[in-house]
């Protein structure tokens, strides 16, 4: 194991806690999971998660980018 020391305002640090906290699980789980997922996806979503409506012709659009991009 390592440790990871971060600056952060301390009014993000107390809310986050507090957060945590009415989840009941400790901060470093808060940020451990969050390293994870961002290893694991390879991306960092940033800000609230928007509702997109996908109709027919808006998911052959996303198949057809599909198919252009290699993963």
């Amino acid at each position: 194991m390592s440790t990871l020391t971060i600056r952060i305002d301390d009014k993000l640090k107390t809310q986050a806690a507090r957060q945590a906290a009415v989840l009941g699980v400790p901060l470093t789980y808060v940020v451990k999971n969050a390293l994870m997922n961002f290893v694991q996806s390879k991306k960092v979503v940033i800000g609230e998660p928007e509702i997109v409506i996908v109709d027919e012709a808006i998911q052959r659009k996303m198949d057809k980018i599909g198919k252009l991009i290699p993963l």
